[in-house]
Protein backbone atom coordinates (compact mmCIF):
# COMPACT_ATOMS: atom_id res chain seq x y z
CA UNK A 1 0.00 0.00 0.00
CA UNK A 2 2.87 2.38 0.79
CA UNK A 3 4.51 1.85 -2.60
CA UNK A 4 1.16 2.38 -4.33
CA UNK A 5 0.65 5.68 -2.48
CA UNK A 6 4.19 6.89 -3.32
CA UNK A 7 3.72 6.08 -7.03
CA UNK A 8 0.29 7.73 -7.16
CA UNK A 9 1.71 10.88 -5.55
CA UNK A 10 4.53 11.02 -8.08
CA UNK A 11 1.98 10.90 -10.92
CA UNK A 12 0.34 13.97 -9.35
CA UNK A 13 3.65 15.86 -9.13
CA UNK A 14 3.99 15.29 -5.37
CA UNK A 15 7.16 14.10 -3.65
CA UNK A 16 5.92 11.85 -0.84
CA UNK A 17 7.40 10.23 2.23
CA UNK A 18 5.66 7.93 4.70
CA UNK A 19 6.79 7.58 8.31
CA UNK A 20 5.07 4.64 9.98
CA UNK A 21 5.05 3.69 13.65
CA UNK A 22 3.95 0.13 14.50
CA UNK A 23 3.27 -0.99 18.05
CA UNK A 24 2.45 -4.42 19.39
CA UNK A 25 1.66 -4.11 23.08
CA UNK A 26 0.85 -6.86 25.56
CA UNK A 27 -0.90 -5.48 28.68
CA UNK A 28 -1.56 -7.04 32.07
CA UNK A 29 -3.48 -5.25 34.83
CA UNK A 30 -3.99 -6.63 38.33
CA UNK A 31 -5.80 -5.15 41.32
CA UNK A 32 -4.59 -6.88 44.46
CA UNK A 33 -5.02 -10.58 43.56
CA UNK A 34 -7.55 -10.12 40.77
CA UNK A 35 -6.62 -10.06 37.10
CA UNK A 36 -8.48 -7.13 35.53
CA UNK A 37 -7.00 -7.15 32.05
CA UNK A 38 -4.93 -9.20 29.66
CA UNK A 39 -4.82 -7.96 26.07
CA UNK A 40 -2.63 -7.77 22.99
CA UNK A 41 -3.05 -4.61 20.92
CA UNK A 42 -1.59 -3.85 17.48
CA UNK A 43 -1.62 -0.27 16.14
CA UNK A 44 -0.12 1.61 13.20
CA UNK A 45 0.13 5.36 12.73
CA UNK A 46 1.55 7.41 9.89
CA UNK A 47 3.04 10.84 9.28
CA UNK A 48 2.84 11.89 5.64
CA UNK A 49 5.40 14.38 4.32
CA UNK A 50 4.49 15.93 0.97
CA UNK A 51 6.51 18.41 -1.09
CA UNK A 52 5.21 20.41 -4.05
CA UNK A 53 7.45 23.01 -5.75
CA UNK A 54 9.84 22.97 -2.81
CA UNK A 55 7.15 23.68 -0.18
CA UNK A 56 6.36 21.07 2.44
CA UNK A 57 3.41 19.96 4.54
CA UNK A 58 3.15 17.17 7.10
CA UNK A 59 0.10 15.56 8.64
CA UNK A 60 -0.74 12.51 10.73
CA UNK A 61 -3.21 9.80 9.84
CA UNK A 62 -4.25 6.43 11.25
CA UNK A 63 -4.71 4.78 7.84
CA UNK A 64 -3.40 4.86 4.26
CA UNK A 65 -5.74 2.17 2.97
CA UNK A 66 -7.30 4.64 0.52
CA UNK A 67 -4.36 6.22 -1.39
CA UNK A 68 -6.64 8.40 -3.56
CA UNK A 69 -8.18 9.92 -0.42
CA UNK A 70 -4.72 10.65 1.00
CA UNK A 71 -3.74 12.47 -2.22
CA UNK A 72 -6.99 14.45 -2.04
CA UNK A 73 -6.18 15.49 1.53
CA UNK A 74 -2.68 16.60 0.49
CA UNK A 75 -4.05 18.82 -2.28
CA UNK A 76 -6.65 20.31 0.06
CA UNK A 77 -4.04 21.16 2.69
CA UNK A 78 -1.77 22.80 0.13
CA UNK A 79 -4.72 24.82 -1.19
CA UNK A 80 -5.68 26.25 2.21
CA UNK A 81 -2.28 26.44 3.90
CA UNK A 82 -0.01 29.29 2.88
CA UNK A 83 3.48 28.54 4.14
CA UNK A 84 7.10 28.78 3.11
CA UNK A 85 8.26 25.69 4.99
CA UNK A 86 11.27 24.15 3.31
CA UNK A 87 12.14 20.52 3.80
CA UNK A 88 13.49 17.52 1.95
CA UNK A 89 12.91 13.80 1.73
CA UNK A 90 15.04 11.20 3.47
CA UNK A 91 17.76 9.35 1.61
CA UNK A 92 19.46 6.05 2.24
CA UNK A 93 18.84 2.57 3.58
CA UNK A 94 18.93 1.47 7.22
CA UNK A 95 17.90 -1.91 8.57
CA UNK A 96 18.25 -1.93 12.37
CA UNK A 97 16.40 -4.81 14.02
CA UNK A 98 17.03 -5.66 17.67
CA UNK A 99 16.57 -9.36 18.23
CA UNK A 100 14.62 -10.31 21.36
CA UNK A 101 16.28 -13.52 22.53
CA UNK A 102 13.95 -14.06 25.51
CA UNK A 103 10.52 -15.62 25.09
CA UNK A 104 8.24 -14.34 27.81
CA UNK A 105 5.98 -16.75 29.66
CA UNK A 106 3.07 -14.45 30.48
CA UNK A 107 1.71 -16.88 33.06
CA UNK A 108 5.01 -16.53 34.92
CA UNK A 109 4.84 -12.75 34.50
CA UNK A 110 1.37 -12.82 36.11
CA UNK A 111 2.69 -14.91 39.00
CA UNK A 112 5.54 -12.46 39.48
CA UNK A 113 3.17 -9.51 39.51
CA UNK A 114 0.75 -11.24 41.89
CA UNK A 115 3.64 -11.79 44.31
CA UNK A 116 3.69 -8.02 44.88
CA UNK A 117 0.68 -8.57 47.12
CA UNK A 118 3.15 -9.90 49.69
CA UNK A 119 3.92 -6.22 50.32
CA UNK A 120 0.58 -6.06 52.18
CA UNK A 121 1.87 -8.70 54.59
CA UNK A 122 5.21 -6.99 55.07
CA UNK A 123 3.63 -3.54 55.44
CA UNK A 124 0.18 -3.74 57.09
CA UNK A 125 -0.36 -0.06 56.21
CA UNK A 126 -0.77 -1.02 52.53
CA UNK A 127 -4.42 -1.53 51.60
CA UNK A 128 -4.31 -1.67 47.78
CA UNK A 129 -1.80 -2.70 45.15
CA UNK A 130 -2.65 -1.99 41.49
CA UNK A 131 -0.14 -3.38 39.02
CA UNK A 132 0.29 -2.68 35.30
CA UNK A 133 2.75 -4.37 33.02
CA UNK A 134 3.28 -3.89 29.29
CA UNK A 135 5.68 -5.47 26.82
CA UNK A 136 6.27 -3.34 23.72
CA UNK A 137 7.47 -4.40 20.30
CA UNK A 138 8.05 -1.18 18.35
CA UNK A 139 8.80 -0.57 14.72
CA UNK A 140 9.64 2.67 12.88
CA UNK A 141 9.68 2.76 9.08
CA UNK A 142 10.41 5.45 6.49
CA UNK A 143 9.60 4.94 2.81
CA UNK A 144 9.96 7.20 -0.21
CA UNK A 145 11.19 6.70 -3.74
CA UNK A 146 14.85 6.76 -2.69
CA UNK A 147 14.71 5.60 0.89
CA UNK A 148 13.85 2.60 3.04
CA UNK A 149 14.63 2.72 6.74
CA UNK A 150 13.72 0.27 9.51
CA UNK A 151 14.16 0.51 13.30
CA UNK A 152 12.70 -2.33 15.35
CA UNK A 153 13.08 -2.90 19.07
CA UNK A 154 11.37 -3.84 22.30
CA UNK A 155 11.18 -2.96 25.98
CA UNK A 156 9.20 -3.59 29.17
CA UNK A 157 7.17 -1.13 31.22
CA UNK A 158 6.07 -1.75 34.81
CA UNK A 159 3.94 0.53 36.97
CA UNK A 160 2.41 0.15 40.41
CA UNK A 161 -0.05 2.25 42.37
CA UNK A 162 0.26 1.56 46.09
CA UNK A 163 -2.29 2.93 48.57
CA UNK A 164 -1.31 3.03 52.24
CA UNK A 165 -3.37 4.16 55.23
CA UNK A 166 -2.67 4.94 58.86
CA UNK A 167 -4.66 6.92 61.44
CA UNK A 168 -7.16 8.05 58.77
CA UNK A 169 -4.35 9.32 56.56
CA UNK A 170 -4.25 7.85 53.06
CA UNK A 171 -1.35 8.19 50.65
CA UNK A 172 -0.85 6.84 47.16
CA UNK A 173 2.48 6.32 45.43
CA UNK A 174 2.69 5.73 41.67
CA UNK A 175 5.88 3.97 40.62
CA UNK A 176 7.08 3.53 37.03
CA UNK A 177 10.00 1.43 35.86
CA UNK A 178 11.38 0.58 32.41
CA UNK A 179 13.82 -2.10 31.32
CA UNK A 180 15.07 -3.63 28.08
CA UNK A 181 15.00 -7.22 29.31
CA UNK A 182 12.29 -8.52 31.63
CA UNK A 183 13.72 -8.09 35.14
CA UNK A 184 11.14 -8.56 37.88
CA UNK A 185 13.71 -8.87 40.68
CA UNK A 186 15.19 -5.46 39.92
CA UNK A 187 11.69 -3.98 39.71
CA UNK A 188 10.72 -5.52 43.07
CA UNK A 189 13.79 -4.10 44.83
CA UNK A 190 13.08 -0.74 43.21
CA UNK A 191 9.54 -0.81 44.64
CA UNK A 192 10.73 -1.71 48.14
CA UNK A 193 12.75 1.51 48.45
CA UNK A 194 9.77 3.60 47.36
CA UNK A 195 7.40 1.78 49.73
CA UNK A 196 9.63 2.43 52.72
CA UNK A 197 9.56 6.14 51.90
CA UNK A 198 5.77 6.05 51.45
CA UNK A 199 5.28 4.46 54.90
CA UNK A 200 7.51 7.07 56.55
CA UNK A 201 5.42 9.86 55.01
CA UNK A 202 2.12 8.55 56.43
CA UNK A 203 2.81 10.40 59.68
CA UNK A 204 4.89 13.09 58.02
CA UNK A 205 4.36 16.82 58.32
CA UNK A 206 5.70 20.03 56.86
CA UNK A 207 8.82 22.04 57.59
CA UNK A 208 9.93 25.63 58.19
CA UNK A 209 10.28 27.73 55.03
CA UNK A 210 13.96 28.42 54.40
CA UNK A 211 16.91 27.44 52.22
CA UNK A 212 18.08 23.87 52.73
CA UNK A 213 20.73 21.53 51.49
CA UNK A 214 18.76 18.88 49.64
CA UNK A 215 19.07 15.65 47.73
CA UNK A 216 16.84 15.67 44.68
CA UNK A 217 16.13 11.99 44.03
CA UNK A 218 16.89 10.62 40.58
CA UNK A 219 13.22 10.21 39.62
CA UNK A 220 12.48 13.84 40.53
CA UNK A 221 15.52 15.08 38.57
CA UNK A 222 14.39 12.99 35.59
CA UNK A 223 10.85 14.41 35.78
CA UNK A 224 12.15 17.98 35.83
CA UNK A 225 14.66 17.36 33.02
CA UNK A 226 11.89 15.77 30.93
CA UNK A 227 9.70 18.85 31.40
CA UNK A 228 12.56 21.14 30.30
CA UNK A 229 13.94 18.90 27.52
CA UNK A 230 12.54 21.13 24.77
CA UNK A 231 14.73 24.02 25.97
CA UNK A 232 17.56 22.64 23.82
CA UNK A 233 15.48 22.81 20.60
CA UNK A 234 16.63 25.31 17.97
CA UNK A 235 12.95 25.91 17.16
CA UNK A 236 12.07 27.00 20.71
CA UNK A 237 15.22 29.11 20.96
CA UNK A 238 14.49 30.92 17.66
CA UNK A 239 10.85 31.47 18.71
CA UNK A 240 11.90 32.79 22.15
CA UNK A 241 10.07 29.91 23.84
CA UNK A 242 13.14 28.49 25.57
CA UNK A 243 14.84 29.50 28.79
CA UNK A 244 18.13 29.12 26.88
CA UNK A 245 17.56 32.01 24.44
CA UNK A 246 20.90 33.84 24.07
CA UNK A 247 22.66 31.13 26.11
CA UNK A 248 24.19 29.07 23.29
CA UNK A 249 27.88 28.34 23.82
CA UNK A 250 27.67 29.90 27.29
CA UNK A 251 28.01 28.40 30.76
CA UNK A 252 24.50 27.81 32.11
CA UNK A 253 24.91 25.13 34.83
CA UNK A 254 27.46 23.80 37.28
CA UNK A 255 30.56 22.23 35.76
CA UNK A 256 29.35 19.01 37.42
CA UNK A 257 26.42 18.86 34.99
CA UNK A 258 27.01 17.18 31.63
CA UNK A 259 23.93 16.26 29.59
CA UNK A 260 24.26 13.67 26.85
CA UNK A 261 21.94 12.19 24.24
CA UNK A 262 22.86 8.74 22.90
CA UNK A 263 19.81 7.49 20.95
CA UNK A 264 21.53 4.47 19.43
CA UNK A 265 23.78 3.60 22.36
CA UNK A 266 23.78 0.40 24.40
CA UNK A 267 22.17 2.18 27.35
CA UNK A 268 19.07 3.17 25.36
CA UNK A 269 15.86 1.40 26.39
CA UNK A 270 14.74 1.60 22.76
CA UNK A 271 17.48 2.34 20.24
CA UNK A 272 16.70 4.79 17.44
CA UNK A 273 19.10 4.98 14.53
CA UNK A 274 17.05 7.63 12.69
CA UNK A 275 14.33 10.15 13.56
CA UNK A 276 10.89 10.63 12.02
CA UNK A 277 12.45 12.56 9.10
CA UNK A 278 15.10 9.97 8.31
CA UNK A 279 18.01 11.91 9.81
CA UNK A 280 20.52 9.56 11.40
CA UNK A 281 20.80 9.90 15.16
CA UNK A 282 24.15 10.23 16.88
CA UNK A 283 25.86 10.58 20.23
CA UNK A 284 25.97 14.22 21.27
CA UNK A 285 27.03 16.24 24.31
CA UNK A 286 24.37 18.92 24.71
CA UNK A 287 25.71 20.45 27.92
CA UNK A 288 29.42 19.91 28.55
CA UNK A 289 30.57 20.61 32.12
CA UNK A 290 27.85 23.26 32.43
CA UNK A 291 28.32 24.83 28.97
CA UNK A 292 25.43 24.67 26.48
CA UNK A 293 27.36 23.27 23.52
CA UNK A 294 24.82 21.63 21.19
CA UNK A 295 21.39 22.71 19.96
CA UNK A 296 19.05 20.01 18.66
CA UNK A 297 16.71 20.37 15.71
CA UNK A 298 14.68 18.88 12.89
CA UNK A 299 15.29 19.44 9.15
CA UNK A 300 13.14 22.59 8.94
CA UNK A 301 14.98 24.40 11.73
CA UNK A 302 18.35 23.08 10.63
CA UNK A 303 17.73 24.85 7.32
CA UNK A 304 16.55 28.03 9.08
CA UNK A 305 19.52 28.12 11.43
CA UNK A 306 22.00 26.90 8.78
CA UNK A 307 23.03 24.04 11.04
CA UNK A 308 23.05 20.30 10.47
CA UNK A 309 19.90 18.38 11.40
CA UNK A 310 20.61 16.47 14.62
CA UNK A 311 18.09 13.62 14.31
CA UNK A 312 15.63 15.03 16.87
CA UNK A 313 12.45 15.51 14.86
CA UNK A 314 10.68 13.27 17.39
CA UNK A 315 12.28 14.93 20.43
CA UNK A 316 15.02 13.24 22.45
CA UNK A 317 15.84 9.62 23.17
CA UNK A 318 18.20 8.33 25.84
CA UNK A 319 18.93 11.82 27.14
CA UNK A 320 20.68 11.69 30.51
CA UNK A 321 22.74 13.62 33.01
CA UNK A 322 26.16 11.98 33.18
CA UNK A 323 26.43 10.12 36.48
CA UNK A 324 29.39 10.32 38.86
CA UNK A 325 30.76 7.81 41.39
CA UNK A 326 28.76 8.62 44.53
CA UNK A 327 26.09 6.14 45.61
CA UNK A 328 22.82 7.44 47.00
CA UNK A 329 24.07 6.48 50.48
CA UNK A 330 27.19 8.60 49.86
CA UNK A 331 24.97 11.59 49.05
CA UNK A 332 22.94 11.08 52.25
CA UNK A 333 26.15 10.93 54.26
CA UNK A 334 27.40 14.14 52.63
CA UNK A 335 24.04 15.85 53.19
CA UNK A 336 24.25 15.23 56.94
CA UNK A 337 21.40 17.66 57.70
CA UNK A 338 18.79 18.56 55.12
CA UNK A 339 15.92 17.21 53.03
CA UNK A 340 15.55 14.44 50.49
CA UNK A 341 12.97 15.33 47.81
CA UNK A 342 11.80 12.04 46.32
CA UNK A 343 8.57 13.13 44.67
CA UNK A 344 7.47 16.24 42.77
CA UNK A 345 3.91 16.82 41.56
CA UNK A 346 2.15 19.27 39.25
CA UNK A 347 5.11 19.78 36.94
CA UNK A 348 3.13 21.07 33.97
CA UNK A 349 1.34 23.71 36.04
CA UNK A 350 4.22 24.48 38.41
CA UNK A 351 7.01 24.87 35.85
CA UNK A 352 7.42 27.73 33.39
CA UNK A 353 9.66 26.40 30.62
CA UNK A 354 10.16 29.90 29.21
CA UNK A 355 11.34 31.61 32.42
CA UNK A 356 12.77 28.50 34.05
CA UNK A 357 10.86 29.05 37.29
CA UNK A 358 9.91 25.98 39.32
CA UNK A 359 7.30 25.94 42.06
CA UNK A 360 5.95 22.46 42.59
CA UNK A 361 4.40 20.46 45.39
CA UNK A 362 6.85 17.96 46.79
CA UNK A 363 7.29 15.23 49.36
CA UNK A 364 10.37 13.78 50.92
CA UNK A 365 12.32 12.83 54.01
CA UNK A 366 14.12 14.79 56.71
CA UNK A 367 17.78 13.92 57.27
CA UNK A 368 19.41 14.71 60.63
CA UNK A 369 23.02 13.84 61.44
CA UNK A 370 23.24 11.73 58.29
CA UNK A 371 20.16 9.63 59.09
CA UNK A 372 16.60 9.72 57.74
CA UNK A 373 14.39 10.62 60.69
CA UNK A 374 10.88 11.34 59.36
CA UNK A 375 8.69 11.93 56.37
CA UNK A 376 7.85 15.35 54.95
CA UNK A 377 4.63 16.30 53.19
CA UNK A 378 2.90 19.57 52.22
CA UNK A 379 6.11 21.23 51.07
CA UNK A 380 6.96 23.25 47.96
CA UNK A 381 10.17 23.07 45.94
CA UNK A 382 10.74 26.69 44.93
CA UNK A 383 13.66 27.35 42.58
CA UNK A 384 14.50 27.73 38.89
CA UNK A 385 16.32 25.52 36.43
CA UNK A 386 19.53 27.57 36.59
CA UNK A 387 19.73 27.53 40.40
CA UNK A 388 18.81 23.84 40.46
CA UNK A 389 21.58 22.76 38.07
CA UNK A 390 24.11 25.31 39.36
CA UNK A 391 23.97 24.65 43.11
CA UNK A 392 25.30 21.11 42.63
CA UNK A 393 27.56 19.71 45.33
CA UNK A 394 27.66 16.07 44.14
CA UNK A 395 26.18 13.93 41.38
CA UNK A 396 25.06 10.38 42.12
CA UNK A 397 25.62 7.18 40.16
CA UNK A 398 22.00 5.98 40.33
CA UNK A 399 20.51 6.71 36.90
CA UNK A 400 16.72 6.62 37.09
CA UNK A 401 14.58 4.08 35.20
CA UNK A 402 11.26 5.90 35.45
CA UNK A 403 11.18 7.02 31.79
CA UNK A 404 12.07 5.19 28.56
CA UNK A 405 13.74 8.24 27.01
CA UNK A 406 15.17 10.48 29.78
CA UNK A 407 17.14 9.56 32.89
CA UNK A 408 19.13 11.26 35.62
CA UNK A 409 21.05 10.48 38.80
CA UNK A 410 20.25 11.91 42.22
CA UNK A 411 21.78 15.34 42.91
CA UNK A 412 23.07 16.83 46.17
CA UNK A 413 22.31 20.56 46.08
CA UNK A 414 22.86 23.43 48.47
CA UNK A 415 20.85 26.57 49.19
CA UNK A 416 17.48 25.54 47.70
CA UNK A 417 14.27 27.07 49.03
CA UNK A 418 11.74 24.64 50.49
CA UNK A 419 8.48 26.28 51.49
CA UNK A 420 6.53 24.63 54.33
CA UNK A 421 3.63 25.32 56.66
CA UNK A 422 5.48 25.33 59.98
Amino acid sequence: MKNKLIKLAKQEGIELEIYETKTKRTDINLLNKEEKLFQIVNTSNYIIKAIINGKCIKFATGSIKNPSKVIENIKTIFAIQDNDNENNLSKGYINNKEKNSEKLDYNQVKRDLLSLNSLKEKYPEIINVEINYSHYDKGYFIDNENCKMVDEGYYNEYSVGITASENNTNKVSYISFYSKKYNFEEFYNYILKRVESLIKKLDGNSCITKKYDIILKNTAVSDILRTFASMFDTENIMLNESVLVDKYKKKVFSDKITIIEDPNGDSAILKRSFDSEGTKTNYKVIVDSGVFTKRINNVEYALKSKEEATGNAYGVNNLFIKPSDDTFEDLVSKLNNGIIIDEVMGLHSGIDVKSGNISVQAEGLLVEDGKITKGLTMIILSTNIFELFTNVVSVGNDLSKSSPSISAPSLLLNNITIAGKE
